[in-house]
């Protein structure tokens, strides 16, 4: 799994849309499918700041995949 703040999502999710068809990151099953992970958004209170924080969580199912992503976008 791999945790991004929302902006380091967006400008890595323009990069993907700028190479990829749109239903690669609208639906799921081709995410998972092509991409080798799922996004989800989890939000939690941050103690230490006294405030919601959210993040984007990347689920890989392919070491792979996962491999190439860190390689590339990371």
């Amino acid at each position: 799994m791999i945790k991004l703040t929302e902006k380091q999502w967006g400008k890595i999710y323009k990069l993907i849309a700028q190479e990829f068809p749109p239903s690669y990151l609208l639906i799921r099953d081709v995410q998972r499918r092509e991409l080798g992970f799922t996004s989800r958004r989890h939000s939690y209170y941050d103690i230490d700041n006294y405030r919601w924080t959210e993040e984007i969580c990347l689920d890989f199912y392919n070491d792979t995949k996962e491999t190439w992503f860190r390689l590339k976008y990371l």
